[in-house]
This record gives C-alpha cells, sequence and structure tokens, in this order.
C-alpha cells in the first residue's frame, strides 16, 4: 500500500518554484546527509544531530536530543570542517531550522578535535 511522504514537499522536484506557504526566501539545495556538531559561541559543544536539508540562507538539521539551544549558536559541518554561524528560526522536537548568520568560520585543529575527537561530549 503507497502511503503519502511525511511532508509535502517531499513530493517536490529539483527547480519546482516552492510553495507559497512555505515562508522560504531561498530555495532549497539536494544535499547528502551530513553530521554536524552544534556548539555554543565559545565553541562548546551543545549537541549533535544531522543536516539533512540546505539553502543558501539556512539549514534543517535533526538533532540527537532536545537539549535546551541559546537563540545563536555555531554548527560544525563535519564533511566541510567549517563552523558556520546560526540563529534558530524555528524548533519542533529534534529538528530545528536554522539561518546562516555569517561568513563560516575555519576552526583551528585544537577546536575540530575537541568538537569531534574521542570523548567530545564531555565537559571540558
Amino acid at each position: 500500500m503507497f502511503a503519502p511522504p511525511p511532508y509535502p514537499f517531499a513530493m517536490q522536484q529539483l527547480g519546482d518554484p516552492h510553495p507559497a506557504s512555505d515562508g522560504r526566501h531561498f530555495s532549497r539545495r539536494r544535499t547528502r546527509l551530513r553530521p554536524v556538531k552544534l556548539a555554543d559561541l565559545s565553541r562548546r559543544f551543545l549537541d549533535e544531530g544531522t543536516l539533512f536539508d540546505e539553502s543558501k540562507g539556512g539549514a534543517r538539521i535533526r538533532r540527537c536530543t532536545e537539549r535546551p539551544l541559546p537563540p545563536r549558536f555555531l554548527v560544525l559541518d563535519e564533511t566541510e570542517l567549517k563552523l558556520l554561524p546560526v540563529a534558530v528560526v524555528w524548533i519542533n522536537g529534534y529538528e530545528i531550522g536554522v539561518r546562516f548568520v555569517g561568513a563560516g568560520i575555519l576552526p583551528n585543529r585544537t577546536e575540530i578535535r575537541r568538537l569531534t575527537g574521542r570523548y567530545y561530549a564531555l565537559p571540558e
């Protein structure tokens, strides 16, 4: 039996205009699922997740926990090894929508190791 997709935009084809009720400023870009770490502005670990929807202006991330987040924080894209400053737009359970609020930052080796290496989730 065929079940409808869980989200109305799941059937949207590449290049299709997004629905007016969507509220987006930029069109969605297909991306591979990418692991991310969420860090506060002082670059301390907050949570981890998967980036699974991205546009020029923001992204949707599925987190591993529902821990409270500050209104602004950093997302470390583990594939591109870049810290992205973001602001929270919406939260729905484990999923969050964020808006990019600045240029990507290239972290140094120590910051990458602290956020992705062994015991990264333990407080310092």
